[in-house]
């Protein structure tokens, strides 16, 4: 037996060392075909639906594992109970929800949000909770099936469109690529699109907008000048997002190559805090600029708010007491 399985071992090895290069290009042109094959035919219509996709208790067994490590591996809190005792998410309510900062991987809403959406948490009803993410990320092998386990539709404007017009509440990260490339550990600061689509949408379907703020996004990752020169670079001429950070023991990594050095730093405080809706008023098509303007306004002063009265209690003082710096982009 001993001579056997020897002999198996010995063939193995020399099978593996005998291949070349273009032996295995069969394989891997196989394995394209097939994503390829699987993208188009499964993972590109549920990312356009209005409908849940896959079994729910996947949904919440393989969120569970990422939100039990983001508990243990960070100092992790929320509002969520006193936004729910609020009357915040009673049946019937529905939201355009907006989530600030991006910061340089939203942790924040992988490590959490997402189990809160696969449980039909805060809201109890499955299907009445999803978030529009960039198409990129909806094309990417296990990522993509995860976030459209957890309700993550593309962000398009027929899809978001589609979930308000079923009644859904929809979350957005209005400050994208360009916020996250301008992540700052030393410097909350947004960036808000030129068009203000999700005001504008939510002005035309008659949605109140709820601000949530996560405190500590920025500093689970630090931050330097020639990073956000480097990102910001590679997303004026490639349009990407963050492809070097600074990861465990001040190492730079790319999440191109993922490793255990891009783990945020161990227990960061990170406080997830919804604010009070804002109503934009009745329905309207086609809203003016004069009130789109005006809606963002309102919504911009109830982030402070929950910025200026939660700031002191979840950031480092320095970071604090610099306050909120908002941007809104020129067209």
């Amino acid at each position: 037996l001993q001579c056997s399985l020897g002999s198996l071992a010995t063939q193995t090895v020399d099978s593996l060392f005998a291949m070349t290069p273009t032996s295995g290009l069969p394989v891997m042109l196989g394995m394209a075909a097939g994503w390829a094959a699987w993208y188009w035919a499964v993972l590109r219509p549920a990312s356009l639906s209005t409908k849940p996709w896959g079994p729910q208790w996947l949904a919440v067994m393989v969120s569970g594992w990422l939100h039990s490590f983001g508990c243990w591996w960070l100092d992790f809190s929320d509002n969520v109970p006193e936004s729910v005792a609020a009357g915040t998410w009673d049946e019937g309510k529905q939201y355009v929800m907006a989530w600030h900062p991006h910061g340089a991987f939203t942790v924040s809403a992988l490590y959490f949000v997402a189990h809160w959406w696969a449980q039909n948490k805060p809201g109890g009803i499955r299907g009445k909770q999803f978030v529009c993410v960039a198409p990129l990320l909806l094309r990417i092998p296990f990522l993509a099936e995860f976030l459209l386990l957890c309700h993550a539709r593309s962000q398009d404007r027929k899809t978001f469109q589609g979930l308000l017009s079923k009644g859904a509440t929809v979350a957005v990260q209005p400050g994208g690529l360009v916020e996250q490339v301008n992540t700052d550990d030393k410097q909350e600061r947004l960036f808000f699109p030129a068009n203000l689509g999700f005001i504008k949408l939510a002005i035309q379907n008659g949605v109140p907008l709820l601000p949530c703020y996560v405190f500590g996004e920025n500093q689970l990752y630090r931050t330097a000048e020639w990073s956000r020169r480097l990102n910001s670079f590679f997303y004026k001429y490639l349009k990407t997002g963050n492809l070097m950070v600074i990861g465990q023991f001040g190492i730079p990594v790319t999440p191109a190559i993922p490793n255990p050095l891009m783990l945020p730093v161990y227990k960061t405080k990170l406080h997830i805090h919804f604010g009070k809706p804002v109503e934009v008023g009745p329905k309207e098509q086609n809203p003016s600029d004069e009130r789109v303007k005006e809606v963002f306004e309102k919504y911009t002063a109830e982030l402070q708010a929950v910025f200026n009265a939660e700031k002191h209690k979840h950031l480092p003082k320095e970071v604090a007491d610099k306050g909120l710096e908002i941007n809104l982009r020129k067209k």
